[in-house]
């Protein structure tokens, strides 16, 4: 019987946290869009990454008491982070940041786009800032985008690229300066590689159907195979990605983790 329950409890261990076994993978541990009744829903986003033994983490949600909380009810250590990555200096992909930063180890890489205040550069002088306005790799096979601009009402914003075996994945936070346009760059900047899947955050969410179809179909022509639009995408304009992709559409919304 001793036995049988050594098994048991080392089995459901395994199975909790079977995102992790094997492959690399990324989680969303902040969402507005549940999925997870265990988390805590809140409007914001956040994404943690682990690929090749490096964690990183995309953006920092708008509450640090729910991150901390959902990080840990997914047993998720934020002392083991090795790179920040924030997207836009909006409250609801910020508010967890001096949370994050009291968490890490020292030497961290912190990434910010270029028009992010670098008050925190002195209050945690121990940390490396980097303020990004560029294509770059940060870790293998992880790449920050160039600063995108929205060409209405300027807001700035960088998306992280995963690369693995000739495939990309985008994550995006908010995609302020358009996500068609943002993609159309990222494909031109690694013209040889397959992409596999689009997410994150795509700002439609008052976005016409009629819009949300053509920015739907320039993605698709693109040559990306899936797509995952989640956060301030908006419900209806999630439903129209879900109808024009059909099996190619990906749900990845609070605590949904991908494994590639």
């Amino acid at each position: 019987m001793k036995r049988l329950l050594i098994f048991l409890f080392a089995f459901l261990g395994l199975f909790s946290n079977s995102y992790s076994q094997n492959h690399d993978f990324f989680i969303i541990v902040y969402n507005n869009v549940p999925s997870d009744n265990a988390l805590k829903t809140d409007w914001g986003f956040s994404v943690w990454i682990e690929k090749d033994g490096k964690t990183i983490l995309f953006d920092t949600g708008a509450r640090p008491d729910i991150l901390k909380d959902n990080l840990a009810k997914l047993a998720l250590d934020p002392t083991k982070i090795s790179e920040v990555v924030i997207s836009h200096e909006h409250q609801d992909h910020t508010g967890g940041l001096g949370f994050i930063l009291k968490q890490v180890n020292e030497g961290t890489q912190v990434f910010l786009p270029n028009d992010f205040n670098l008050k925190l550069k002195s209050d945690f002088s121990e940390l490396n800032f980097t303020v990004n306005d560029r294509y770059r790799e940060i870790a293998d096979g992880v790449w920050l985008t160039e600063i995108f601009v929205n060409p209405t009402n300027g807001i700035k914003e960088q998306a992280l690229v995963l690369e693995k075996d000739k495939k990309l994945i985008v994550i995006t936070g908010c995609a302020h300066p358009l996500i068609n346009d943002m993609c159309e760059s990222i494909t031109e900047h690694f013209p040889d590689f397959n992409y596999e899947l689009v997410t994150g955050g795509f700002h439609l969410i008052s976005t016409k159907e009629e819009a949300v179809i053509d920015i739907s179909n320039k993605i698709k022509n693109l040559g990306f195979a899936g797509i995952a639009p989640s956060h301030c995408t908006g419900e209806e304009s999630i439903n129209v990605f879900k109808k024009e992709w059909g099996e190619n559409f990906v749900a990845l919304n609070l605590g949904d983790s991908y494994k590639f």
